[in-house]
């Protein structure tokens, strides 16, 4: 078998709190193998009908897998980084914080503000400080891939989308730990648009992401709006206008752009109000977002989970300037996550409308702050 070895160079756009055995950030290569597998399934999801089923046992055969089951064994994809480092970084700069419709003081009643940092971290970050993590500033680390030369096609595109869209470590989706990958013909954040993400990844809309029953309960495509475009947003410092022609600025640090994010994040989700108190017997548009909801669990379900749909990214541009990326990948929420509540799933019709009220949500702020990504 013909291999074939790929150099590329990474760091992080913002602080990763990547976890070792004591849950202390340090570069490690298991979160970056998930990662690679992530943005495989992305990739190779059409050449299967999105069958969740031959997608694994190709994944298998190519990743390695435990135990004696069909298509187990060792993977035929190695990584290697040059560094193990532990983070350093042991205090966040402080942030601005943002007023929220639903938090309260609990003695006065009073709405009170919520920072950003928690509210976008809260886990490894919390009112009192946060967990450790690696840098922003710190070194780049060379990140090794060695594969099979027949695979490579696949795995560069894969490795393509990680660079535009990944993130690693606790808060991840929400810009935490937002990767910079360079090298190996890498497009930048500039060459983000329609034309060239059609190239690397599969694009669905929201019906029928949501629709598809081999595929619709994980996150296997990027959206597109009623327009027939990406669900992809740049979030921007604002814009200039020169010689007829309109250029997007980005932001001198990478908290502003965070500090926007969890503005937007505030917005799209309070927009669906809950319309009675907890435990709730019905699902509310706010639960289609993310579980759980704070304060408004739904009834049998007080530990489950559900990832936000939404994933953001804090970009960084060739001139040190950097940018935030809002990108929908639809799913429906899982029948397996109503398996212990009486609970029922709401209709796919109404998991499609709420994510539309999303997009438009997205779509109506206003351009100086936040735009789609450029058609070509």
């Amino acid at each position: 078998m013909t291999m074939r070895e790929l150099t590329y160079q990474v760091s992080f756009n913002t602080p990763a709190f990547l976890g070792n055995a004591e849950q202390q950030a340090q570069w490690r290569t298991p979160p970056f193998k998930a990662l690679l597998r992530q943005w495989w399934r992305v990739v190779k999801a059409p050449d299967v009908g999105y069958d969740h089923r031959a997608l694994l046992k190709l994944e298998n055969e190519l990743f390695g897998s435990a135990g004696d089951d069909e298509g187990g064994g060792r993977s035929k994809v190695q990584l290697r980084l040059s560094g193990w480092d532990a983070g350093a970084l042991t205090e966040l700069p402080r942030m601005a914080t943002h007023q929220h419709p639903e938090v309260k003081d609990r003695q006065t009643g009073q709405l009170r503000p919520i920072g950003t940092s928690v509210y976008l971290g809260f886990g490894p970050v919390t009112t009192s400080g946060n967990r450790n993590a690696i840098a922003p500033e710190a070194t780049a680390v060379t990140f090794k891939l060695r594969l099979p030369k027949s695979e490579e096609p696949t795995l560069c595109r894969a490795m393509q989308l990680a660079a535009w869209f990944g993130t690693l470590g606790s808060r991840a989706r929400n810009g935490w730990g937002s990767l910079q990958i360079e090298g190996e013909g890498i497009l930048g954040w500039a060459e983000l648009c329609d034309s060239k993400l059609s190239e690397q990844s599969p694009l669905r809309s929201v019906e029928n992401a949501l629709g598809d029953r081999l595929a619709s309960d994980w996150p296997h495509a990027v959206g597109l709006c009623t327009d027939g475009r990406p669900a992809v947003w740049r979030v921007v410092a604002g814009s200039t206008v020169k010689e007829g022609k309109t250029a997007y600025v980005g932001f001198d640090h990478w908290r502003l752009v965070m500090e926007q994010l969890a503005a937007l994040k505030i917005g799209f989700r309070t927009q669906f109000k809950l319309n009675s108190g907890a435990p709730h017997s019905r699902v509310e548009d706010r639960h289609i977002l993310a579980y759980p909801v704070t304060n408004h669990g739904l009834a049998g379900l007080p530990n489950a989970r559900l990832a936000s749909q939404m994933r953001f990214k804090v970009a960084k541009s060739k001139d040190g300037k950097y940018f935030g990326l809002i990108t929908h990948f639809p799913s429906a929420m899982p029948l397996a996550f109503f398996e212990r509540s009486s609970v029922r799933p709401p209709e796919i019709k109404d998991q499609v409308a709420v994510w539309q009220q999303v997009h438009k949500f997205l779509n109506a702020q206003s351009p100086t702050l936040l735009i789609r990504i450029r058609k070509g």
